[in-house]
């Protein structure tokens, strides 16, 4: 992403004049949700090592030994990203803390069985003024990474391979950059899932980076576990585009979201090309790169169908307390409906009302949800990207450090209204919970230093890299 003089990060060369395309691009980020039940073995430098030459992907980087995380503690703990950093809430002391300092991570995060998680990441550019700024690239320019339980970079990265590089990487994809060189506007991973095999999928929102309708370019993207160094681009462009895979072609996803998993292993993808969430069902998906030939499923073989309509779906979240899953939708009103197993309205469960277009950016008081995650008790927790406008319908787009996490609990199956419990963001995309008593989560090392926005993490001059050599494992 690159940021623009206000602080806010937007999607450079693709903005419109419209409401909803501004908001429809500005609002295309990524994200992630745990929630897998299999335990992986960690990966040691050497067993990775072993791993990755027998597969068709180089390495990113020397693999660090799985470090950090938290198990066997009581309460949660709720994840979420802003300005290409990773922040926390434990409860129920409520405190706020960094996991990963800003280095690239943009999207949703996905907690692996071994406390690793995963979330999209693309090239922090000097022009975005953040801590990041100074450090290394990651390889190539968009994928997904891996980090370690500690927040610490893995080196290892998640990616569709091909010829496209940074200048001086060795590493590339298979979506080229735009003319000035810029990669996230044709790329750009946004929503992620762990299945119960643990294998990630990741979601590529390609070009739909400010248009209106959303362009048909995205697509959805598999890596197979344990070593996450094999893909199947399992639906995506059929038609044009660039390149075997028809990259930012048509015929794929249309602006998806922060994705969820159903209770049967089918997957639950925002769509918002097509005003709906989509069901990509289990038995139909690849269970290794075997079955997806030159890194391409057969679209025959998807079964995938209508979940539930929705304009501006951004996210999905199983709800524990009902058996049933929230939906959100950053414009409209209401902003968050409940549905059930089979995507009909779930019944004697009230919604949490919204915005509308003829009233966004209208009011400070007003929020717009996007990723959203639930506590084991039923309490929720989502997004607010917060849309300011300009003027009536013009120049709108989430405010300059305007995001916050906020909290809805629940009486009777009727939500409260929704209560700011971090604040001050500069463009966060989504919120994921982990369980310690059940699962490995994901904890910092040392001392805890509290999540930095503005001034305190945007220094000026703008600073980037030393090198152009590629990051390796570590805190950058």
């Amino acid at each position: 992403m690159s940021r623009n003089d206000a602080g806010r990060r937007t999607r450079p060369g693709r903005r419109t004049g419209t409401a909803l395309g501004i908001v429809a691009g500005a609002l295309v980020l990524a994200a992630c949700s745990s929630g897998t039940t299999n335990a992986l073995k960690s990966t040691s430098t050497t067993a990775a090592a072993k791993v990755t030459e027998s597969t068709n992907l180089p390495s990113t980087g020397p693999l660090a030994p799985v470090t950090g995380g938290v198990t066997g503690k009581p309460g949660y703990f709720v994840y979420w990203d802003q300005n290409e950093e990773v922040d926390l809430l434990s409860m129920p002391s409520g405190t706020q803390g960094q996991l990963l300092p800003a280095w690239d991570l943009n999207g949703q995060m996905c907690v692996l069985p071994d406390g690793r998680f995963v979330g999209g990441y693309d090239p922090t550019l000097p022009g975005q003024r953040n801590l990041g700024s100074a450090k290394p690239y990651k390889q190539p320019a968009d994928g997904e990474e891996l980090d370690n339980p500690d927040g610490a970079f893995s080196g290892q990265t998640l990616y569709v391979p091909g010829p496209y590089k940074l200048p001086g990487q060795t590493v590339g994809s298979d979506s080229p950059p735009t003319p000035d060189g810029v990669f996230n506007n044709n790329q750009t991973y946004t929503g992620c899932a762990v299945d119960k095999t643990g294998d990630v999928f990741g979601n590529d929102i390609a070009t739909a980076q400010g248009a209106y309708p959303s362009p048909s370019s995205g697509r959805l993207v598999e890596w197979f576990a344990p070593s996450y160094t094999t893909y199947c681009i399992v639906y995506g462009p059929n038609s044009g585009g660039v390149g075997p895979h028809h990259t930012d072609g048509s015929g794929g996803l249309a602006q998806p979201g922060m994705m969820a998993l159903a209770d049967n292993g089918d997957l639950l993808v925002p769509n918002v090309g097509t005003s709906s969430v989509l069901r990509f069902a289990a038995s139909s998906l690849p269970r290794g790169a075997s079955q997806c030939p030159g890194g391409l499923y057969p679209r025959s073989k998807v079964q995938v169908s209508t979940f539930y309509k929705a304009s501006f779906a951004a996210g999905i979240a199983k709800d524990p307390t009902c058996d049933c899953y929230a939906v959100s939708s950053y414009i409209g009103d209401p902003s968050i409906k409940w549905v059930s197993q089979s995507g009909q309205p779930e019944a004697n469960r009230g919604s949490v009302p919204g915005t509308t277009i003829a009233n966004l950016g209208k009011s400070p008081d007003q929020y717009n949800p996007f990723g959203m995650a639930f506590a084991p008790d039923g309490t929720l927790y989502f997004i607010d990207i917060h849309i300011a406008c300009k003027g009536l319908l013009t120049g709108c787009g989430p405010a300059s450090y305007g995001g916050r996490v906020m909290k809805v609990t629940f009486t009777n199956g009727q939500p409260s209204t929704p209560v700011a419990v971090a604040t001050g963001f500069d463009f966060p995309t989504s919120v994921t919970i982990c369980v310690p008593a059940t699962t490995v989560c994901p904890y910092p090392s040392g001392a805890i230093a509290a999540p930095l926005s503005g001034p305190a993490e945007n220094p000026s001059p703008d600073k980037g890299p030393a090198s152009n050599a590629p990051a390796t494992a570590g805190f950058g």
